[in-house]
């Protein structure tokens, strides 16, 4: 019996393996992955869905997030990228630099919206008058750049500098005021558990003396009333701080800052309240006009000059508000 079916099969193989043949280069261009990354239109992600406070109300549909959709290229997704103006062909390099790979760009990106949203509590809590406890700071290198001579590796969490504890980032940026060319620095750092003792030398980038690492802290904050965080493993990036940190502190005053506006917003925070620059600002207008937006807070310099041009190129209706710090965003709402 068994015979019989594989001789059938066998002679189905046969009779058509032009068939058969051309299906799997088929299937393989479809499906194989190029070195190119696509940046395209995003959308925007209601807040509410990604935070909690206990015992409060993050009001829905009020205060969202703009985010770009970044994929692998395919081959027909590169083709279409030539005849789609609103796709942006990205050679693979510049997203997974030669020295690094996507499990350690991974780490970043995750990282980074670790740090985002710790500083997002902070600044949101401290605004509204609250204070939250930080303990525990850890240092972990979540770049290293492919002029770097050193055997530090992504992940690294960062003990002491020539034999300096290094307790937070003003401990790192003391240190490196005392850098010299070519300085060897012995650099203590935990690994998987593991104490052990690496080198980084200094050299020279843009008239600063470096050794070409980018550091992020993660630590442990504790509020009251307790913060818990939605967000899941596919979500990345440090872009939402701005609104996370604005959201945060509408929710615990109850201000309504959103006046039954749909606000979008993009732009980093710092532990001080400050909005830094983000990429991907063209794709993030076009998330937000198609999710029918009204008000669209994005960090003044570039960026706004960027969403500006691309504003008058389309005539979107939608209102662009430049901030530089979260009581610019703030302090808008409070006048509208």
């Amino acid at each position: 019996m068994l015979n019989k079916i594989y001789e059938q099969i066998l002679k189905i193989v046969k009779n058509n393996y032009v068939f058969f043949i051309g299906l799997l280069i088929g299937f393989a261009l479809m499906t194989i992955k190029l070195p190119y990354y696509i940046n395209a239109p995003g959308g925007v992600s209601d807040i509410s869905e990604k935070l909690e406070i206990k015992g409060y109300t993050i009001k829905p549909d009020s205060f969202n997030l703009a985010y770009v959709y970044e994929f692998r290229a395919t081959l027909p997704s590169f083709l279409y990228s030539y005849i789609n103006q609103n796709w942006e062909l990205i050679p693979k390099e510049k997203i997974v630099l030669p020295n690094e790979n996507r499990k350690e760009v991974k780490f970043r990106d995750q990282m980074m919206l670790k740090e985002s949203l710790q500083n997002a509590i902070i600044v949101g809590y401290k605004k509204a008058g609250i204070d939250v406890l930080i303990k525990d700071p850890k240092l972990l290198i979540t770049y290293i750049d492919e002029n770097s001579k050193t055997n530090l590796k992504i992940g690294d969490e960062i003990l002491s500098i020539n034999n300096i504890k290094t307790k937070n980032l003003n401990d790192i940026k003391t240190i490196s005021k005392s850098f010299n060319l070519d300085d060897l620095l012995e650099v203590e750092v935990k690994r998987d558990g593991e104490i052990l003792k690496r080198e980084a030398k200094v050299f020279r980038e843009d008239d600063r003396l470096i050794i070409g690492i980018i550091i992020s802290v993660d630590q442990e904050i504790e509020t009251d009333p307790e913060f818990i965080s939605k967000f899941d493993e596919a979500d990345s990036g440090p872009s939402g701080g701005l609104m996370m940190s604005l959201t945060i502190y509408d929710t615990l005053t109850g201000s309504n800052l959103s006046k039954d506006k749909k606000i979008v917003g993009t732009g980093t925070i710092d532990i001080d309240g400050n909005v830094g620059e983000i990429g991907g600002i063209k794709y993030k207008i076009k998330g937000a006009i198609k999710d029918k937006m009204d008000i669209f807070f994005v960090p003044f310099g570039k960026n706004y000059e960027e969403i500006i041009e691309e504003q008058e190129e389309n005539n979107y209706n939608i209102t662009i508000v430049p901030v530089k710090t979260i009581d610019d965003a703030i302090n808008y709402l409070k006048n509208l």
